[in-house]
């Protein structure tokens, strides 16, 4: 198992890491993210998720970045403040938030992990304050538990290992 641990701050754009693309068939990158960090002064701080923490399920429109393309991340659940990653330096932006699995058959070990906070580039980040604790690690994925669940309409358990 390969450790590494890092912290990302608020007011940087993307950041390089020593994280690197790894996986074959049995090996699996997990990424997990832990603290808070403010997008702007005058906003409280938020989570790897860019929710406000203890308000899980609470929506502020405001934050919604989707759509809006000034911002490094702006696809399909784009939150401002939310924890982004992206393989290289010219990598398409994808969501890490608290926690994150890549596997892949085909690793470019080449191309570290990048990462940043979910905000308008340029100017965006100047009122930013705190830093995002990130620890990955690689796994042997023919040794992960595997995950039960229940389906109560088929009345059939099934499992995986994700």
């Amino acid at each position: 198992m390969t450790k590494w641990e890092c912290d990302i701050r608020a007011d940087l754009e993307w950041q390089k890491t020593d994280i690197y693309q790894v996986g074959d068939r049995e090996t699996g990158l997990s990424i997990r993210a832990e603290g808070t960090w403010k997008h702007s002064t005058d906003w409280g701080p938020v989570g790897p998720d860019g929710n406000i923490p203890g308000r899980s399920g609470a929506y502020y429109r405001h934050l919604n970045a989707e759509g809006k393309s000034e911002f490094l991340y702006s696809g399909d659940g784009a939150y401002m403040g939310q924890l982004l990653g992206r393989w290289g330096p010219d990598g398409s932006p994808f969501r890490i938030n608290d926690w994150f699995l890549y596997i892949t058959d085909s690793p470019d070990a080449s191309k570290n992990l990048y990462m940043a906070m979910n905000d308008k580039s340029g100017d965006g980040f100047k009122d930013n304050e705190g830093v995002m604790h990130v620890v990955a690690y690689t796994y042997d994925r023919r040794e992960v538990a595997p995950h039960w669940s229940y389906n109560r309409f088929s009345n059939t358990w099934s499992t995986s290992t994700y």
